[in-house]
């Protein structure tokens, strides 16, 4: 024991030195262990980044099971995240730019509207997406878009407070993909006319939302008596029918009666939207006007259907 004590005096600074040496190479194998932890989970968040990114890219409609082919689903999503990444960092006018000629018809082609009504809307901050393929149509195809905030995976994907929900449709336009936004599908021209009791109606166009279609009719009133297309009470007295007879209804609330009602030889031209959310397998082939009053003294009715 002696001995022991006696070597401790005699060696007392080297040894603490040793054990002082060890001490640091303990902390600092736990140290270099904790931070090969914190890569480890760090490739782990790139891993799952990834996975997110693998998401956007989705070939099979959830709605109808239709696969679209994966150089297709590439090509659309890539323009999809290039207009995402444009917004992302504030370059609005190439953003605008991928945007169809209808589609920035809905902006007034004008792309301070678009500005004000999407962009500073949804990109206040950077925005995170994933995509869910809804519907193809005649070469065009529909995805929801969900967005979120930049910290999507920090959040969980939580606060939905800060989500936003759009459809996005790409078409082909002069043989470029381009984008529709904001929840408009489509513009269709249509140009059907047809004349009965010496009224003459032409189904000019549509617009196709996501939540209802929008129709432009024109009506020309060759009686000589006035008429009343409807008198704004039942929703029914206009209406589309698809292939099985279903009806969906206007919203004769959204025109003023005096617009409903056509003197002698007088024309009128009527956006009329209906409510039919948008679905490519529900066809809508007629629009109906089942109420029209030909003479008011007699209370004279007539109903008039267009194929279209």
């Amino acid at each position: 024991m002696s001995k022991i004590i006696r070597y401790w005096n005699q060696n007392r600074k080297q040894i603490i030195i040793v054990i002082a040496i060890i001490a640091f190479i303990i902390i600092m194998l736990r140290v270099i262990n904790n931070l090969a932890k914190q890569i480890n989970k760090s490739n782990n968040n790139t891993n799952s980044i990834s996975k997110v990114t693998d998401l956007q890219k989705p070939t099979k409609s959830t709605i109808t099971g239709q696969n679209v082919p994966e150089t297709v689903t590439k090509e659309n999503t890539d323009i999809i995240k290039t207009f995402v990444d444009y917004c992302n960092n504030n370059q609005e006018q190439k953003s605008y730019e991928l945007l169809s000629n209808d589609c920035k018809e809905e902006f007034n082609n004008n792309i301070n509207v678009f500005i004000n009504d999407y962009y500073n809307r949804i990109f206040k901050t950077k925005k995170t997406y994933n995509l869910e393929l809804l519907y193809t149509e005649a070469g065009s195809y529909t995805y929801k878009i969900t967005y979120y905030e930049d910290n999507l995976l920090a959040t969980g994907g939580t606060g939905a407070n800060n989500n936003f929900e759009d459809y996005i449709t790409i078409i082909n336009q002069d043989g470029e993909r381009k984008l529709n936004i904001n929840n408009f599908i489509k513009n269709q021209e249509i140009n059907k006319t047809q004349v009965t009791n010496n009224i003459e109606i032409t189904i000019k166009s549509k617009k196709v939302y996501r939540s209802y279609e929008q129709y432009k009719i024109t009506i020309k009133n060759n009686n000589s008596t006035t008429i009343l297309l409807s008198d704004g009470k039942n929703s029914e007295d206009i209406c589309l029918l698809d292939k099985n007879d279903t009806k969906y209804v206007a919203f004769l609330h959204e025109i003023p009666e005096y617009n409903l009602l056509l003197r002698v030889g007088r024309t009128t031209e009527l956006n009329i939207s209906f409510n039919k959310i948008y679905a490519p397998t529900r066809v809508i082939e007629k629009v109906q006007f089942s109420n029209i009053t030909l003479n008011q003294e007699t209370n004279t009715k007539t109903s008039i259907t267009i194929k279209i």
